[in-house]
């Protein structure tokens, strides 16, 4: 069986939809996050998230586990470091890498913050039932492993 698609119209397109998914969701989270009265950012967000699971990672290994450049990565972590909420410390082996830690402002944050995720979460999936999430979850993923984890330079 051929798979069928169609780029024409872009309203119809896969790519396009998943694009506008991911630019509303993006946006809607910024307005959550601005209304609760916290000044992170959506890309700020994912940083924090992977650092919750596990600090001390040098930048570029942080890039690549949030899809960032180097570019943006660095930009990222100066605000966040400028907000208090993580620093950076040589790494003892290789004094040109920095390692990325959290702050107790950080740390204390994630309590803060997931439940308003949470929120944005369920408007989002709202009348999608568990399968269905499963589902939704499993394609981006299979399209994610079709097209590779390559961070842009």
């Amino acid at each position: 069986m051929k798979l069928s698609y169609t780029v024409f119209p872009l309203d119809n397109s896969p790519g396009f939809l998943i694009y506008k998914t991911a630019t509303m969701m993006k946006a809607e989270l910024s307005r959550a996050f601005h209304a609760a009265g916290f000044s992170v950012t959506p890309e700020q967000w994912a940083v924090l998230n992977r650092l919750w699971e596990s600090e001390g990672e040098s930048q570029t290994v942080l890039a690549g586990r949030t899809s960032k450049d180097r570019h943006n990565i660095t930009r990222i972590l100066d605000l966040l470091e400028k907000n208090g909420l993580v620093r950076r410390e040589p790494d003892p082996e290789d004094k040109r890498y920095r390692r990325i830690f959290l702050t107790d402002e950080g740390k204390a944050l994630k309590k803060k913050l997931i439940p308003i995720v949470k929120k944005h979460l369920g408007r989002a999936l709202s009348g999608l039932d568990h399968e269905d999430v499963d589902q939704l979850t499993r394609i981006h993923e299979h399209i994610v492993e079709n097209l590779g984890e390559s961070v842009p330079e």
